[in-house]
């Protein structure tokens, strides 16, 4: 019997790695090979966000959301038809900028703050554009827009998660993107 330690486990690649890491960080409690944790394109290895943390922020986000809009709509109702109409289109910026550009600013929004999660691009591990950004807000919002199904629709884009490997949503594949333990 040898004293040396066992061999590592072997490396998967996932989808978005082009080539094997050096050395996974010895820091690490977990193999990229292992359930929960995924290599970038560049090598990083990187532990994959839980689907808990993923719906706490989701929740939270929401609550920030309903509060917020609800706030303007209601003043809206109040003064008057137009006002209402004015402000329903400053609740709508208000959700693009809260959604949108707080992902592409900061990889986060106050829900996935509170929660230690970032959103990043798949293939780098950087922050995601604009674009992404959009495409990932716009997916199942633009479902909820179909009568009787949409929510049900909506809701299986946020669950997939949990059966997806990499634990991406399909609007997270849609845009090639990736949440995170940050």
């Amino acid at each position: 019997m040898s004293d040396l330690p066992p061999p590592p486990p072997e490396f998967e690649p996932g989808p978005y790695s082009a080539q094997r890491p050096a050395q996974p960080d010895p820091t690490l409690h977990s193999s990229p090979a292992r359930k929960g944790w995924a290599a970038l394109g560049t090598g990083q290895v990187v532990e994959l966000a839980g689907p808990g943390a993923r719906f706490g922020a989701r929740f939270l986000d929401g609550v920030i959301i309903a509060v917020g809009t609800a706030a303007l709509l209601i003043i809206g109702l109040a003064v008057g038809l137009v006002v209402f109409l004015i402000l329903a289109v400053v609740a709508l910026v208000f959700v693009l900028s809260y959604e949108v550009a707080l992902t592409t600013l900061k990889g986060q929004t106050l829900g996935k703050m509170a929660t230690n999660i970032k959103v990043v691009r798949a293939d780098n591990g950087e922050l995601v554009g604009w674009g992404e950004s959009i495409g990932r807000w716009i997916i199942p919002t633009a479902l909820l827009i179909i009568p009787a199904i949409g929510w049900l629709l909506a809701l299986l884009v946020y669950t997939s998660l949990t059966w997806d490997k990499y634990r991406q949503g399909w609007h997270d594949k849609a845009v090639g993107t990736i949440v995170i333990r940050s």
